[in-house]
């Protein structure tokens, strides 16, 4: 009888291990680690989507974006990173910023940085102020680790000022996609107004 359990328990494990990476990958779904998932957990009460993006040496990261677990429950990107022992490499709560207090999911983005990098951006605005008000837009880059941020105030003359931040030490690169948000906002109504050039749209 023992060694009948002993061949059943087997028997399942090797259906488990057989079948536990298309469970896991699905229809053309990224595999995402349980552990990461786990650990993305602790910092949103709900997932509203998951992606799997080619880093370093090859590596996969993991970006979650969800509702948060304080108090406001607002949407927040949580990047985690590693796989034996994931690990938070950045999380958009750290923003902190009013520019960013209203933000949607729609309003979140991944995009490849060419073969071992990603960017994710996010679009925000302080509250009742999305349409020329006070809009932020912010680019978190995996090859440098780093948040470059620009913010977009409507003046009492409606004319517009942009601020980055850092102030200086941007890429060029993530300074000109930062640009291209701006310029293809549907919350600045005047274009032509920016202190910066916009390609015809």
């Amino acid at each position: 009888m023992r060694k009948m359990a002993v061949s059943m328990l087997r028997i399942l494990v090797t259906l488990g291990v057989c079948f536990l990476p298309s469970t896991l990958i699905g229809q053309g779904s990224p595999v995402i680690l349980p552990a990461a998932t786990s650990l993305a957990s602790r910092y949103l009460q709900d997932l509203d989507r998951t992606e799997s993006l080619p880093s370093l040496d090859g590596r996969k990261d993991f970006v979650f974006v969800g509702h948060s677990r304080d108090r406001y429950g607002a949407w927040r990107v949580i990047v985690v990173v590693g796989t034996a022992k994931p690990r938070v490499a950045w999380d958009s709560f750290s923003l902190r910023d009013s520019y960013f207090y209203a933000m949607g999911s729609s309003s979140i983005d991944t995009e490849s940085d060419g073969a071992d990098g990603y960017t994710v951006t996010l679009r925000g605005c302080a509250p009742h102020q999305c349409y020329d008000g006070r809009i932020g837009f912010a680019l978190y880059s995996s090859k440098n680790h780093r948040v470059y941020i620009s913010h977009v105030t409507t003046r009492d003359d409606d004319s517009y000022k942009v601020t980055y931040y850092p102030k200086a030490g941007i890429p060029e690169t993530y300074r000109s996609q930062l640009d291209r948000m701006i310029c293809a906002d549907s919350g600045i109504s005047r274009r032509a107004a920016l202190p910066l050039k916009c390609a015809a749209q």
